[in-house]
């Protein structure tokens, strides 16, 4: 009998041992639940599914009619948007869990399959909608939050329609007359159109940025922007009398970076602080188109343009939106037509460069500066680029050092058929550099080249100009010392 136990003991250690070392099995675990799939556009469709708290992520699977099933992705999240869906297929869908065991995937049991016929012109593609600031937002979201007051009402009104729009692909919406209060900034996502109608007036509550250009789905992921992969195609226009008052509060009324096919028309931008803000910041930003807008009163102490065009470029600090990667990408083919710039300390212009990184086909046309106290036009590290037909009328500083176009850095700009009266000077150009206190300020500079000009006599003298306080109408040096050089001027 002592033998026996000796033997029995081990052999139910072995077992024991054997069933503890034995992975969760799938069935424990469960399966997901919840799977829903809704159809967003003709090719776009977004699955969804309840939250299992064990697991460590989820695999989505895909199949079309009769085929098998395929793994498309693994993902933390618990909602997955699927794109190149063609109109007219069917599609299923099923998940499944997984968590770590011992390094390795230990997996649930795949979830319910869900089904979904891709359809033409469904009713959650791109709509248009109008609102006025006693709407509710859309449906009914945020109502009874605890932000949501009478006074902030407009807000959460457009936040919600901008945010079903960063979920859609785009919409288009109207905002009918009447004041609009905006309690946070306003993030306008890609085929996106806002029209708005005659009386209408937009306002920051805490007088900081009005509208940035990016969606709601990349707002607090910390995404980056590269090149021109930002938000594209949007539209803001104005009907009638539509005013973006800033109230000489500080930031922009319009910031947008890594943006392309932007159009913004016929809206007033009103009172700007010219100390710390623009009325539109335009940084890596490709075929915007700007028209019929007036741009008015800015306050006397600082020198911020009315329209900035940038480089986002950490050394220099000229843009510091916190999407994008400071990756040096310039402008490119910006069109600035049949707008008003008056009493402003300057209108359209660059004041930083990032050598290598030119702004390249800025054309600036049949626009009217009148009473800039700095300049109208700071073409500052610009290549192959327009400025025609715009009149200056009153471009004047207290020490008489005001100029219609300031140059610096340029290559290849046709300055051509231009006005410029009752103004201090109508054009100087100079190299492009950064002083010793810039550079002091910001060390980085340090090693930023000299850019120097490139300039034929005929692509900026005919002109046509008229009680300056000058004698001659472009003055040209191209050097960044006099010793050895002399400063040349034209006649228009």
């Amino acid at each position: 009998m002592k033998i026996k136990k000796t033997f029995i003991l081990p052999a139910i250690l072995i077992i024991i041992l054997c069933f503890s070392t034995v992975p969760v099995r799938a069935a424990t675990l469960g399966k997901v639940t919840g799977i829903k799939v809704k159809q967003l556009s003709e090719e776009k469709a977004k699955l969804t599914w309840s939250p299992k708290s064990w697991a460590k992520g989820y695999e989505v699977y895909q199949k079309s009619g009769s085929g098998k099933y395929k793994k498309i992705k693994s993902t933390g999240k618990t909602a997955l948007t699927i794109n190149n869906l063609n109109t007219g297929q069917t599609y299923y869908f099923r998940v499944k869990a997984f968590k770590k065991s011992s390094g390795k995937k230990v997996y649930g049991k795949y979830s319910s399959s869900v089904k979904i016929i891709m359809k033409k012109n469904t009713e959650a593609e791109t709509k248009i909608f109008t609102v006025s600031p006693k709407s509710n937002p859309y449906q009914n979201k945020y109502v009874g939050s605890y932000g949501f007051t009478e006074q902030t009402r407009s807000y959460y009104v457009l936040r919600s329609y901008l945010e079903y729009f960063a979920n859609i692909g785009g919409g288009e919406l109207h905002l009918q007359k009447g004041t609009y209060n905006l309690l946070y900034c306003l993030y306008i996502p890609s085929n996106t159109t806002i029209v708005f109608e005659d009386g209408v007036t937009i306002r920051r509550m805490d007088k900081s940025t009005l509208f940035t250009l990016c969606s709601y789905n990349d707002l607090h992921t910390g995404k980056k922007f590269y090149g021109y992969n930002g938000v594209h195609d949007v539209k803001l226009i104005g009907k009638g009398n539509v005013v973006f008052d800033k109230e000489y509060g500080g930031n922009a009324a319009i910031l947008m970076g890594h943006t392309k096919n932007i159009l913004i028309e016929g809206i007033t931008f009103a009172h700007m602080s010219d100390t710390s803000s623009h009325f539109i910041e335009m940084d890596a930003s490709y075929n915007v188109e700007i028209r019929n807008c007036i741009f008015r009163d800015s306050s006397s102490s600082g020198k911020k343009e009315a329209i900035n065009l940038d480089v986002p470029d950490a050394a220099t600090g000229g843009f510091t939106w916190e999407g994008s990667s400071m990756d040096k990408t310039a402008d490119d083919t910006i069109y600035i037509h049949n707008n008003v710039f008056k009493n402003l300390t300057a209108g359209i212009g660059t004041h930083m460069y990032t050598p290598g990184h030119p702004h390249k086909n800025i054309r600036i046309e049949n626009n009217s500066f009148s009473t800039c106290r700095t300049f109208a036009i700071r073409a500052q590290n610009w290549e192959d680029s327009y400025i025609l037909n715009n009149t200056f009328f009153n471009i004047s500083a207290l020490d008489d050092s005001a100029l219609s176009i300031d140059a610096r850095g340029i290559s290849n700009v046709i300055v051509k058929n231009n006005t410029a009266t009752n103004s201090d000077a109508f054009m100087k150009i100079i190299v492009s550099r950064y002083s010793d206190s810039t550079i002091a300020s910001r060390p980085g500079l340090a090693d930023y080249e000299p850019i120097y000009n490139s300039v034929n006599k005929e692509d900026v003298i005919y002109n046509t100009v008229s009680g300056l306080k000058t004698n001659y109408a472009v003055s040209y040096v191209n050097s960044t010392t006099h010793q050895g050089s002399t400063t040349q001027y034209w006649n228009a």
